[in-house]
């Protein structure tokens, strides 16, 4: 039987081998914890990721303005004379050509009966000058009469002819004057002011009513002079009005303005409103939005998103339970709807991550968990 004979240099080897042996078995539990640790997925909240869909980028300028009627006028005199009449108040309908006032005519009709005196008295003085033209042109001719006689004759005749033509005009001025005299409405619409009451004397281009159309309204809005290049004309506009609840309106840009204010440096901006029902009216104040998006369909994301760095665009999109880091392309961006249109790199339906991570989460485990479960 042999027997082993320990000295001190073979402990002092075993202990060596022990030592090791139990820190090599120390690192290989220390690495897979570090393993396992690193494997852990990211958890996510749900306000943390955002799915990318297919819509349409709108976009929008929030806008205020008053609510005109597009098509409005104001009925003037015509004559300086007397109300004798005022037939409508405000509120009323009328329609093209209706008789709003009657002025007096008592003055109006002398004028005429004195122009159409004098133009009968200027058409018998003509009458008599053109018979003595006749006379002196057949003494003329026979060498009775002088050359420059009958010449003389002759002007006086066209001169004749011509008071008749400037009379008659005397007369068409004084009929129109009396048929002027009742007041008719320019367009069909609605009676807004009346500036007058029977009896009250009125100057030439007097004030007597205002009438307005209900029918297309025109929203005028302001819009600093750099959104400019956002806008274009028959944009769509959508707005509210104080007292309509949750009723929407909708309209379209018919004007811009080329001019800025020299005040403000804002752009006017005129948008058109069909108001068939008569709801709205003159004055009314509204609140709404241009919509300045492309208005075609196209994969839309969420800007927060979007990592902008020395690589460009970039996003971090959950798949598969992984994060991975994308290098994205970009089209039209609208910065007040935090979205941006994708041309490439993140397909439709796929989840991105809008929270803050940094590059070292490229590749690493996530999932999306909710809270209390």
């Amino acid at each position: 039987m042999t027997h082993l004979t320990r000295t001190p240099t073979t402990v002092a080897l075993l202990a060596l081998v022990s030592v090791f042996g139990l820190a090599g078995c120390g690192d290989k539990k220390e690495e897979a914890a570090v393993k396992t640790t690193s494997e852990a997925p990211l958890e996510l909240l749900p306000a943390d990721v955002a799915v990318v869909k297919r819509g349409v980028l709108a976009g929008g300028l929030p806008v205020t303005g008053a609510l005109q009627a597009l098509n409005q006028t104001t009925v003037q005199t015509r004559v300086a004379s007397d109300i004798s009449a005022v037939l409508v108040r405000e509120g009323e309908h009328v329609e093209k050509g209706q008789v709003l006032a009657r002025l007096g005519v008592q003055d109006l009709e002398a004028r005429v009966k004195q122009a159409e005196a004098q133009l009968a008295s200027a058409s018998v003085e003509a009458q008599l000058s053109r018979a003595l033209v006749d006379r002196n042109r057949k003494l003329f001719e026979k060498n009775y009469f002088s050359e420059n006689d009958f010449a003389r004759s002759q002007g006086e005749a066209e001169a004749r002819e011509e008071a008749v033509r400037a009379q008659q005009a005397v007369v068409d001025i004084a009929r129109k004057a009396l048929n002027d005299a009742a007041v008719r409405a320019p367009m069909s619409g609605i009676v807004a002011k009346r500036y007058v009451e029977p009896g009250s004397s009125v100057g030439m281009d007097a004030r007597l009513f205002d009438i307005v159309d209900l029918r297309e309204m025109e929203l005028e809005v302001s819009l600093p002079a750099s959104e400019v290049p956002r806008l274009r004309v028959g944009q769509p506009v959508s707005f509210t009005v104080d007292g309509f609840g949750s009723r929407g309106f909708e309209g379209q840009i018919a004007r811009i303005n080329p001019v800025a204010d020299a005040a403000t440096r804002a752009i006017a901006v005129y948008v058109r409103v069909k108001n068939s029902d008569a709801a709205l009216k003159g004055g009314m104040f509204a609140r709404g939005e241009i919509a300045s998006g492309t208005g075609q369909t196209a994969v839309i994301m969420p800007l927060n998103a979007v990592r902008r760095g020395d690589a460009g665009s970039t996003v971090f999109v959950l798949k598969d339970g992984k994060l991975e880091l994308r290098v994205v392309t970009l089209g039209t961006i609208d910065e007040r709807a935090g979205q941006a249109i994708v041309i490439s790199g993140v397909a439709d339906g796929e989840t991105v991550v809008v929270a803050s991570l940094n590059e070292q989460a490229a590749n690493h485990p996530a999932k999306v968990v909710t809270l209390g479960k």
